[in-house]
């Protein structure tokens, strides 16, 4: 995944407070100050400091494309360039921050269906690591009951059936934390 999920809301916040604020006649200058005051994480500061280096005299169009030399970020690349090009073309932004915005939707819809996807396999993990669990006690215990006097038979022994419940657990770790790693990273 290329950027965590607070990203991906501060970005979407940006891109309708864009929308709105151009929408109602503001200058692109305008509402690249009301999202570096919102507090959204990076777009806000890449917006700052586009805007401080305006400030001290540099051109927002040549701030706007060292700034998008500077971001890792795709979709704030992108933002970034649909900003340059409504500045170019004297301010028409609207069609490309509402296709951003709908991109955007549609990347998280598929993020979601792959998570679902991962999380129904890993379903499936652990429903497998618990009947084999069962499966390994029940040979224990069965093999406990098949003594006849001095004759036992002995299916699986104490250190074997420990051995195995310990990798069970294991893998059930491991599985936790594939799903929690695959849910924008953070742990609870």
């Amino acid at each position: 995944m290329s950027f965590s999920h607070s990203e991906d809301k501060d970005l979407m916040i940006a891109l309708r407070l864009l929308q709105m604020m151009m929408g109602a006649g503001a200058s692109i200058e305008e509402a690249m100050k009301s999202v570096a005051d919102s507090g959204l994480g990076s777009v806000s500061k890449s917006f700052s400091v586009i805007l401080e280096r305006s400030i001290d005299g540099g051109d927002i169009s040549s701030e706007i494309k060292k700034e998008i030399g500077n971001v890792n970020s795709k979709p704030l690349k992108k933002l970034l360039s649909i900003l340059d090009m409504g500045i170019s073309s004297g301010g028409a932004l609207g069609d490309g921050l509402l296709n951003l915005a709908d991109m955007l939707n549609e990347e998280e819809k598929i993020k979601r269906k792959s998570l679902l996807k991962k999380i129904a396999l890993a379903s499936d993990m652990l429903t497998y690591v618990s009947m084999f669990s069962v499966v390994v006690i029940i040979f224990y215990l069965m093999s406990d009951m098949m003594q006849y006097g001095s004759f036992s038979i002995t299916l699986i022994s104490l250190e074997m059936v420990q051995s195995l419940l310990m990798l069970s657990v294991a893998v059930y770790v491991l599985v936790m934390l594939y799903i929690k790693l695959n849910d924008g990273g953070k742990m609870s």
